[in-house]
């Protein structure tokens, strides 16, 4: 189908089966089915907190992909007694922390994402010489996958693993991003391209160190578009599906949050996100 066409009939699609039963013409109105026109790259970070809904990330039904920071959601899943479905789109990540636990990645994901903010003590806090010697036990579990590298802040951190990681596979480069200027932002994903000329992987964002959801979602507003259209960008995941910490001066507040607090809806913010392109 035509994308143009796809884009027109992003909602319900009816179907009008006309049987001859008998002699006599019937005809069915089947409202059964509903194609997205979603964009590939947007997804959405799926939070784990008391509050996690089993349908949080059914609800956001117009995401592309998600991911839990986790080899699996299958934890996370049982501990909330959720079906054991999980929906479409999950990309596995190994994380970095407790790496001596083992790697043990479920599901057919295409991709696989490497270790998350090595870079930071309170995250996977890795040495340059530690990751690399992780990242190659971690290159065995990924034949056959798209494999996308440490997500860092810190962008000399991640060019000093890359010179040092002699012969490593590193598909696409991850980065997370916590500004509230689109143009630095844009900057910043700019300078990854033209360091390492990979794809890249927007895993976290959100305008940090505000209450207010009001600068969220201009945030949002100014920079998906842009996003969409920088070739170099292959995948963007807004941080959060739940947050909350509310005005206690955390970095990300509860104003990011996509989904109502104490509530399976999505919030205004999310309701924006969900329905972008």
């Amino acid at each position: 189908m035509d994308h143009k066409i796809k884009t027109r009939f992003k909602h319900a699609v009816t179907y009008v089966l006309v049987l001859v039963v008998s002699g006599t013409v019937c005809v069915l109105v089947l409202n059964i089915i509903t194609l997205s026109s979603a964009s590939n790259k947007k997804g959405v970070g799926i939070s784990w907190n008391p509050q996690y809904h089993c349908t949080d990330e059914a609800t956001l039904n117009n995401v592309h992909w998600w991911y839990d920071w986790r080899q699996s959601p299958d934890q996370m899943h049982l501990q909330h007694h959720c079906p054991t479905t999980v929906r479409a789109g999950y990309v596995p990540m190994v994380n970095g922390m407790h790496f001596e636990r083992g790697i043990n990645i479920s599901g057919n994901s295409q991709y696989l994402l490497g270790f998350n903010e090595p870079d930071h003590k309170k995250h996977a806090n890795l040495t340059v010489a530690q990751a690399v010697v992780m990242w190659k036990e971690l290159e065995k579990h990924a034949t056959g996958k798209t494999l996308v590298g440490p997500a860092v802040t810190n962008l000399n951190w991640l060019q000093q693993f890359i010179q040092q990681c002699h012969q490593c596979r590193i598909d696409h480069v991850a980065v997370h991003i916590y500004k509230c200027n689109t143009h630095q932002i844009m900057a910043r994903l700019k300078h990854l391209w033209d360091m390492f000329h990979k794809p890249i992987w927007l895993t976290e964002f959100a305008c940090p160190q505000t209450t207010s959801v009001n600068e969220q979602l201009r945030l949002m507003r100014e920079l998906l578009p842009l996003l969409e259209s920088a070739p170099y960008v292959f995948r963007y995941a807004w941080f959060v599906s739940r947050r909350l910490h509310h005005n206690d001066g955390s970095w990300v507040d509860g104003s990011a949050s996509l989904m109502k607090e104490n509530s399976a809806e999505l919030s205004a913010l999310g309701h924006y996100y969900n329905n972008f392109m």
